[in-house]
C-alpha cells in the first residue's frame, strides 16, 4: 500500500492561498490552519488565515492573528492595513486610525491603508482630506478601489423620491407613519446599539415597530424611521446609474422590514 505524501508548510500555503483566489474562504481558512499547525512560528499562514476570515467577515477573530504577525515585524505594512480594516468594521475607528497612520507611515501610497484611512476621516467629518485619500487609493489601486461617486443633496433625494413614485398605490398608502431620512453616514451610537455593531458600511436603516407585529391596542407612537447614508451608498457605486438603482434598492428593502419582510424574503425579491 503506498502512502499519500504529506503536504508541506509551504504547498498548504500556496493551495490556501489559490483558494482564497477562488474565493473559496473556508477552504482557504482549513488550509491555513493545516499549515500553521506543521509551523507554529508561520507567519504566511497566520496572513492566510486573517485573509480567510476578514472575506468572511469574521473580523474579531482576525484580529489576534494580525497582532501576532505585528508582533514579529512592526512594519508588516499588509498586516496594518488589515488591522485597520478590522478594528474599522468593528467600530473600534480610533484604533482604526492609528493601526493605518503607522502603515502609511510606511508607505503612503498603499492603496488599502489610504482607503480605509478614508473612511475613518470620513467618519471624523474631515471630508475634503478623506477625498484626497481616497483619490490616492484609486490612483494607486483603480481596479478595487473606485472614486465615489459624489452627488448633491438635491439629486439624492430626487432619486429617493423617484424611487417612492414607482411604488404601488397600496404599498404607498402603508407609508403614511414613516419618515425617511438623508444623513452622511450612520451614527456611532446606532451602530453600537447592536450586538456586535452594526456594519459601519450599511447603506440604511430602519428603525420601529414592524406593521404586523403592530395591534390594534398599541398606543399612539412617533413615526418610524428610515435613514439612508449617503456617503457609504456613493463609496459602493462606480458610476451614477449604479447609485440611482442603489438608491432604489435600498430605500426598498428598509421599506420591506417596515412592512415585516425578513432577509430571505427581501433577496427572493431582489431587495437585498
Amino acid at each position: 500500500m503506498t502512502r499519500r505524501p504529506r503536504s508541506s508548510h509551504d504547498d498548504l500555503v500556496r493551495r490556501a492561498q489559490d483558494a482564497l483566489d477562488r474565493e473559496e474562504f473556508e477552504e482557504g481558512e482549513a488550509l491555513g490552519r493545516r499549515a500553521l499547525m506543521l509551523d507554529p512560528e508561520s507567519i504566511e499562514a497566520r496572513q492566510v488565515i486573517a485573509s480567510a476570515l476578514i472575506e468572511e467577515g469574521r473580523y474579531e477573530e482576525s484580529v489576534p492573528l494580525l497582532e501576532q504577525i505585528l508582533q514579529r515585524d512592526a512594519e508588516d505594512i499588509a498586516a496594518l492595513a488589515d488591522l485597520g480594516l478590522c478594528l474599522f468594521m468593528m467600530c473600534s475607528f480610533e484604533e482604526a486610525e492609528s493601526a493605518l497612520a503607522r502603515a502609511l507611515e510606511i508607505d503612503n501610497t498603499d492603496p488599502q491603508a489610504c482607503y480605509w484611512m478614508a473612511l475613518c476621516l470620513e467618519r471624523r467629518g474631515e471630508l475634503d482630506t478623506s477625498d484626497r485619500y481616497f483619490r490616492r487609493a484609486h490612483e494607486h489601486g483603480a481596479e478595487d478601489y473606485p472614486q465615489p461617486v459624489r452627488v448633491s443633496k438635491e439629486q439624492f433625494e430626487r432619486a429617493l423620491q423617484d424611487a417612492l413614485e414607482q411604488l404601488p398605490d397600496g404599498i404607498r398608502a402603508e407609508l403614511r407613519n414613516l419618515a425617511i431620512f438623508i444623513e452622511d453616514l450612520p451614527r456611532e451610537e446606532d451602530l453600537l446599539g447592536f450586538d456586535p455593531p452594526m456594519d459601519p458600511c450599511l447603506y440604511g436603516l430602519y428603525t420601529g415597530v414592524p406593521l404586523p407585529e403592530r395591534t390594534t391596542g398599541d398606543l399612539p407612537r412617533l413615526p418610524d424611521q428610515i435613514h439612508v447614508y449617503k456617503r457609504n451608498l456613493e463609496r459602493a457605486c462606480p458610476d451614477l446609474e449604479t447609485l440611482i438603482e442603489e438608491i432604489r434598492i435600498t430605500l426598498l428593502h428598509e421599506i420591506g422590514h417596515y412592512l415585516g419582510f425578513d432577509e430571505e424574503m427581501l433577496a427572493q425579491n431582489g431587495y437585498a
